[in-house]
C-alpha cells in the first residue's frame, strides 16, 4: 500500500517535472520572440536587462557615480511556478511587452540615493528607450537638492548605454517638503554607462 502511494507520487512528480520543463521552454521561447530586449535563447546575446554602471558630472561640477539595474519582466521563479500550474504573483504584469522596471542608484560625496524606475523600449526599434523615476513626494530632504524625473533619448547597443539626464535645481530657502520646493533651473547632461561585468565573468 505504502509502495503504491510512493509510486503514484513519484509518477505524478515526474509528470509535473516534464510538463513544467516543456512549459518553461515554450514560454521562454515565446518571450524571446516578443521581448528580444529582455530574453534570448542565445546566452551570449547582449540584452537591455541587467546592471549598467558609469559616472557623470553635473553642471555644478559635482561628480557622481550612477548605476542602473533593469529587471527581467518575468523572473525565473515566476516562470517555473506558472509552468507547472501554480499561481504566482508577478512583480510586473506584462500587458505591454515593451515595458520594464528597475532601480537607479546615484552616489556622490554627499551620500547615495536610490530610485525605482519604470520605462519602455521603442516598439519599432528596441535599442531606443525612455524611463522615469518614482519618488515619494512627502519625504523630507536636504536642500539645495537636484533630481531628475524624466530620462530621454535613451539608446543601448551591445554593452554601452546612453541617455539624457534632466537635472533640476531647487531653491535652498524652500520648504523641506519636496512638493513645495521652488524650481530654479534645469540642465541636461548626457550620461554614458557600460554593462557591469562581475568578477566571475
Amino acid at each position: 500500500m505504502k509502495f503504491g502511494i510512493f509510486l503514484t507520487t513519484l509518477i505524478l512528480a515526474s509528470i509535473c517535472a516534464i510538463v513544467g520543463a516543456f512549459g518553461y521552454y515554450v514560454t521562454y521561447r515565446t518571450d524571446s520572440r516578443l521581448c528580444p530586449w529582455a530574453f534570448s535563447l542565445d546566452e551570449n546575446k547582449p540584452l537591455l536587462v541587467g546592471k549598467w554602471v558609469g559616472q557623470f558630472t553635473e553642471p555644478d561640477s559635482l561628480e557622481k557615480k550612477i548605476s542602473i539595474e533593469i529587471y527581467e519582466p518575468y523572473s525565473k521563479t515566476e516562470r517555473i511556478f506558472t509552468s507547472i500550474g501554480f499561481p504566482y504573483s508577478q512583480r510586473m504584469k506584462l500587458r505591454d511587452m515593451h515595458k520594464f522596471d528597475g532601480l537607479m542608484t546615484v552616489e556622490s560625496k554627499f551620500g547615495k540615493k536610490e530610485f525605482k524606475l519604470e520605462g519602455h523600449v521603442n516598439a519599432k526599434n528596441m535599442q531606443f528607450f525612455e524611463f522615469h523615476l518614482l519618488t515619494n513626494d512627502n519625504r523630507s530632504i536636504n536642500v539645495p537638492y537636484s533630481i531628475s524625473f524624466i530620462i530621454t533619448n535613451g539608446f543601448w547597443k551591445s554593452n554601452v548605454m546612453s541617455f539624457i539626464l534632466n537635472v533640476i535645481y531647487y531653491n535652498s530657502s524652500s520648504s523641506k517638503k519636496f512638493r513645495n520646493l521652488d524650481y530654479q533651473l534645469s540642465k541636461k547632461v548626457k550620461v554614458t554607462l557600460n554593462r557591469f561585468k562581475s568578477l566571475n565573468h
